[in-house]
């Protein structure tokens, strides 16, 4: 039976990711006022029961903006899916706590050149697992592998952060949704022209394994350059 393809922001890979790079401790050492940051693909980061308390701009009358709206409902495709953004591919960063100036402060240091890349890989690491019997490293063999590595490591260029937006809202315990704390949550949105963000994954994917893939595993790899941006 081939295994469920989880994203990775849904599974433990993800956890260990995020734990490594983003758990950052604020000065006073609270574990409270740490931040977790979870970057997020094309569905939205959970799917728990949740109510939005308060947001960005609410106090003066405003509302949440549609790009906030369809990811929070669909996530990155649903932004893509807006006249906005079309023509484009859409990454979101997403950071979750209580210390609402930590997050703050991360948000506007999202950068990216130094930031993006990890949204790219994610991205591209998910696709890989779309339409393989197993895993991808039986299926791609050690193609698989250099390519992930080339994905994490690469700069991307043309890339553009264009907002910041943050939530608060109340998470809740039980189906009853009768207990949930507070938190707060910023949404960097990050956008790229899709034959900018195209070329460039076609040089990863030039890459020529080192260890030779078999015959089946080559048929497999010239399948996944050809048809690889297919419900990207």
């Amino acid at each position: 039976m081939r295994p469920e393809f989880r994203p990775l922001s849904y599974s433990l890979s993800a956890v260990v990711l995020c734990v490594f790079f983003f758990f950052i401790p604020l000065s006073c050492g609270s574990s409270r006022d740490a931040v977790l940051l979870q970057p997020v693909t094309e569905t939205p980061k959970t799917k728990e029961a949740y109510r939005i308390t308060d947001f960005e701009g609410r106090a003066e009358g405003g509302r949440l903006p549609l790009w906030v709206e369809e990811y929070l409902e669909q996530g990155n495709r649903g932004v893509e899916a807006l006249d906005t953004y079309r023509g484009r591919y859409v990454f979101i960063g997403s950071g979750e706590g209580d210390n609402f100036n930590a997050l703050r402060h991360w948000s506007r240091g999202f950068t990216v050149y130094q930031d993006f890349a990890l949204l790219a890989a994610q991205r591209i690491e998910e696709r890989f697992y779309h339409g393989v019997e197993y895993y991808p490293d039986d299926e791609y063999g050690q193609f698989f592998a250099e390519s992930m590595r080339r994905a994490y490591d690469r700069e991307y260029y043309g890339a553009i952060k264009e907002a910041i937006f943050w939530i608060k809202k109340q998470v809740f315990e039980d189906e009853n949704q009768e207990n949930g704390a507070e938190r707060y949550e910023f949404l960097v949105l990050i956008s790229i022209e899709k034959f900018d963000f195209e070329t460039q994954v076609q040089d990863i994917l030039s890459i020529n394994p080192r260890s030779k893939p078999t015959k089946r595993q080559e048929s497999a790899i010239q399948r996944l350059r050809e048809s690889f941006f297919e419900n990207f």
